[in-house]
């Protein structure tokens, strides 16, 4: 649910709409208990507000202005790095690490971090293997749900077909 929240917002799998933390506590999508963690993650896609200028930054310009503490958002931004480029909030569309780094919205060591995959955290299992995965072994591993069109990873139940998401507490979507 924290990828969702960092790249778009939080997918109702019926409906195939993406909705902010808040529409999706409203709906029923998600419960409330998640709902700090989530608006957390919803600030690498949203941004946040400068509280000097009062100007929208993305999390990278709060991390280099020190609004915002690198390890909290650096989850946030690798999976918008692995799933086609950061967000800026103030423009359109994906921005590829290395553009990110010449822009300015974020740093040269914060580039070299999201693209060095030996850093990649393995938080992550696999629920075939149970083996420790990093998210973008696990992106790898992952099958597009046909209804929702989220990655999955495969799991094997009794004659269905079953995909867990890469994130442990979406449900899971089987076809036969």
């Amino acid at each position: 649910l924290e990828a969702q929240a960092a790249t778009g917002g939080i997918v109702d799998l019926l409906s195939r709409e993406r909705y902010s933390v808040h529409k999706a506590v409203e709906r029923g999508l998600i419960e409330n208990t998640s709902t700090q963690r989530l608006l957390n993650a919803q600030k690498a896609f949203t941004g946040i507000e400068d509280p000097v200028t009062r100007k929208r930054l993305s999390v990278g310009e709060a991390i280099q202005k020190g609004w915002m503490p690198q390890e909290s958002v650096l989850p946030h931004l690798l999976v918008q790095h692995l799933t086609g480029g950061l967000i800026d909030p103030k423009r359109t569309g994906r921005i590829p690490v290395p553009q990110a780094v010449l822009c300015g919205m974020i740093s040269e060591d914060l580039g070299q971090l999201l693209q060095d995959e030996s850093g990649y955290e393995k938080d992550l299992t696999d629920p075939i293997t149970k083996e420790r995965l990093s998210y973008k072994e696990a992106m790898g591993r992952c099958r597009k749900d046909p209804l929702s069109g989220l990655l999955l990873l495969p799991a094997m139940l009794e004659g269905y077909r079953c995909y867990r998401a890469a994130s442990p507490t979406l449900p899971r979507s089987c076809v036969r």
